[in-house]
């Protein structure tokens, strides 16, 4: 059975290997060639910490450098010696507890590095719905842009969700709601796929196409019902449920008062359907001026193709502030 990508982009750091959890027969490599592939590693490693200290925002640069050195050491020493377990990462005075330290890397450079959920608020307090939470790297990155944002945070899978909750609280976030359950097209119990190998996985599904074997019941919520008066934010991230939750919203007239949102639109899902078409038209139709963030044109072969960003914007006049899409 092909495997379906799970990889959510390019990573900004150079040199990435692929998971732990990928099973590969043990070779006996020369000392020479370990040393010089060492050598190699760790010269990416002090020329991507460098870049990072020169492109990242000003006021972030010293943090930024210092953790991208720090997870290329971990992660060197994950390469070197597989019995090396490190269960947590240290982001801007904040303790981020994981199930995997190389899905946290890799969570934290599209967080981060590459800022794929940054937006421009219309007050020092906006209010964002984050749907597909995770473990909470995305709660700090709005914390650490935001401080003063409120968060409705979503997120499905029971033990992932109990990692969340120890984040959100031992880190004492405050504004921060969190809920149990998935967001969809229709409230109600709806079957939810996931592999109890690898907690915390970011593939995990409402949609079978995941191909993850163990079947759960987990509750689904209208995002409409927490929309209110108006969200700044609405972050998707809900591996496959995206269409039917826009769908919704749409039908719920709730859209109208959703001013930004980032989505995650994941092609593999949806064999032989092209809805990223139907995604950007749909926004477009309602009001957004829509970019791609990340991810590529979906193939012929949408089974094997990469998720992709979307994000739209709509200003007082429902179209795209001039500039703001090209940040």
């Amino acid at each position: 059975m092909a495997s379906v990508p799970t990889a959510k982009t390019a990573s900004p750091l150079e040199g990435s290997v692929p998971s732990p959890h990928v099973a590969t027969a043990e070779v006996r490599v020369p000392a020479l060639v370990r040393a010089r592939h060492a050598a190699s590693y760790i010269a990416r490693a002090l020329a991507e910490t460098w870049r990072t200290f020169r492109t990242a925002p000003r006021g972030d640069r010293a943090e930024l450098a210092a953790m991208v050195l720090r997870m290329r050491a971990k992660h060197f020493l994950i390469k070197l010696a597989p019995r090396w377990n490190f269960r947590g990462e240290r982001v801007f005075g904040w303790n981020v507890e994981c199930f995997d330290y190389y899905e946290l890397i890799t969570t934290i450079e599209i967080i981060f590095l590459s800022r794929e959920y940054r937006f421009a608020p219309r007050s020092t307090r906006p209010r964002i719905l984050d749907c597909g939470s995770n473990i909470g790297v995305s709660l700090l990155f709005f914390k650490k842009e935001f401080p003063d944002c409120t968060i409705q945070a979503f997120e499905p899978d029971p033990q992932t969700f109990a990692l969340l909750r120890k984040n959100v609280e031992q880190n004492s976030l405050a504004g921060v709601e969190l809920y149990n359950r998935a967001v969809a097209g229709a409230a109600g119990e709806r079957d939810f796929f996931c592999d109890p190998a690898h907690p915390g996985s970011t593939s995990m599904s409402l949609r079978p196409e995941c191909r993850l074997l163990r079947r759960e019941t987990v509750e689904a919520v209208l995002l409409s019902d927490f929309v209110g008066e108006g969200v700044d934010l609405l972050k998707l991230d809900v591996e496959g449920a995206e269409l039917e939750v826009i769908e919704e919203l749409v039908r719920s007239g709730a859209i109208a008062r959703i001013h930004q949102i980032v989505v995650e639109y994941h092609p593999a899902l949806f064999p032989g359907k092209e809805g990223l078409g139907w995604l950007r038209q749909t926004l477009e139709a309602s009001g957004f001026g829509c970019e791609t963030r990340s991810g590529e044109a979906t193939p012929d072969d949408t089974s094997m193709a990469y998720p992709i960003t979307l994000y739209a914007r709509r200003d007082a006049a429902g179209c795209p502030a001039r500039g703001e899409m090209e940040r």
